[in-house]
């Protein structure tokens, strides 16, 4: 026989929570209510095991009665009115195989529920007595003399005599209107303040403006007065002293000398700003001098067609003598132009493609160094090298393998493998590892 509603309606739930057949917890309401479930903590029953859901709803109670629902990882059994049937009955008579199977219970309600590695025992009893209210102890209630001592009484009045009068004065006293008191920018920041900025008159800027134009046309007058007077004849003159031949000749010799060998100005021309042509200060530095033989070319003609016997100036390989001076002929510079490309990337995961490839073309100046070390020894060298790497879900790289290497060069590929385990992509949102393949094609070009 069922029990009447007002017996449905005197007893709420009772349950019992063991753990390893300890007794882990014990819910008893005190009134009607719904109780929930789960692996969080804020759950009315704390469960432990794998695949349970987080906080679920397993006593409703609605109208005045209660419901069950079983979820998909419940296991046992439920006794009403004498009859008992397990979980797997339950779904079958209700058509839930794989779902939550939702059953009323009655007063006579009780069973013994698995899930995970927490059991439940549940029944219906009696409500819990409210425990009483005790009240607060009047010893404990919070006073004046309670609170503090004498000597932080005492304390207190004599601060209160000391500042006391100066609090009072600083009030009274009146504050200048023209007063701004400073702000710390910090502050100014936190607040969102922003000052704006005080433009400096036109006028300023102008007479700042026109002194400097002053002191640069002063700096001119100065670097004119100090150059020397230098004459430049346009027509090569019909006579020529001895004196000047001899003077011409030793300073022509001079500079050929300073500037053979080389880019930018030599020891020599850096140390000969006259006509003076004595050598021995300008070879003091660690080198020799050397006089020419009596014939039509001396010793000291680098090249063909130097300098004759009578000291005349004549055609010299490398510039063309002329009345404003030796004019140098252009020297065309063989250059090793270094092409490192990246192709054939192929992404697999879930990082973006896009981040990556701009991260690749990015990082192709480390590989571009491992390349220039081999130059050095193997001229020439190039080929083609893939690469198949691993990138983490924290966007490091844990992998890499060289799938085919047409270089073959050993020092490359070791010294490109450790680059490339030193990069690192952005991986926002990704959930698993990323598998990457690509080609660098290394190639130089004259």
């Amino acid at each position: 026989m069922s029990a009447s509603p007002s017996a449905r309606r005197s007893k709420v739930l009772r349950a019992a929570v063991v753990v390893d057949e300890v007794r882990w917890d014990e819910v008893h309401q005190q009134e009607p209510g719904s109780v929930t479930a789960g692996s969080a903590l804020n759950s009315d029953i704390l469960l432990f095991g794998r695949g349970l859901p987080r906080r679920h709803t397993l006593f409703d109670y609605k109208g005045g009665q209660y419901f069950i629902d079983l979820p998909p990882s419940a296991r046992g059994r439920i006794s009403m009115r004498g009859r008992v049937a397990t979980v797997p009955e339950l779904r079958r008579r209700f058509g839930q195989q794989g779902g939550t199977v939702r059953v009323r219970l009655d007063a006579s309600a009780k069973g013994k529920l698995r899930f995970g590695e927490t059991t439940v025992y549940f029944r219906f009893a009696r409500p819990a007595p409210k425990p009483p209210v005790l009240p607060f102890p009047d010893d404990l209630k919070p006073g004046v003399f309670t609170m503090y001592t004498g000597l932080d009484l005492s304390t207190l009045v004599l601060a209160f005599l000391l500042l006391g009068p100066y609090f009072v004065w600083s009030a009274i006293q009146p504050i200048d209107p023209e007063f701004e008191p400073e702000v710390d920018d910090r502050f100014k920041i936190v607040m969102g303040v922003i000052e704006e900025k005080e433009e400096k008159p036109e006028e300023e800027a102008e007479e700042e403006t026109l002194a400097q134009e002053d002191e640069e046309k002063e700096k001119e007058k100065e670097e004119e007065q100090d150059k020397p007077d230098t004459k430049k004849l346009d027509k090569k003159p019909e006579q020529i002293s001895d004196k000047a031949r001899a003077e011409a000749r030793g300073v022509a010799l001079a500079r050929a000398l300073g500037t053979y060998g080389g880019d930018g100005e030599g020891t020599v021309f850096d140390i000969i700003q006259s006509t003076e042509n004595r050598l021995d200060d300008v070879f003091a530095e660690g080198m020799g001098i050397g006089d020419a033989d009596g014939g039509d070319f001396g010793t000291l003609m680098p090249g063909a067609e130097g300098m004759g016997r009578s000291g005349e100036i004549l055609d010299t390989k490398g510039f063309d003598v002329s009345s404003d001076g030796p004019e140098l002929e252009e020297l065309k510079k063989r250059e090793r132009v270094i092409k490192v490309k990246a192709k054939d990337t192929q992404i697999d995961g879930d990082v973006d493609k896009k981040v990556v490839k701009a991260v690749i073309r990015r990082k192709m100046s480390a590989l571009n160094n491992c390349y220039n070390k081999a130059l050095r020894t193997r001229p020439g060298i190039s080929g083609r090298i893939a690469y198949s790497i691993t990138i983490s879900v924290m966007g490091t790289v844990t992998r890499v393998d060289i799938e085919d290497d047409t270089l073959g060069d050993p020092g490359v590929a070791e010294c490109t493998k450790m680059r490339i385990r030193g990069w690192r992509f952005p991986s926002e949102g990704a959930e698993e590892p990323s598998d990457l393949s690509f080609s660098v094609v290394y190639s130089p070009q004259f």
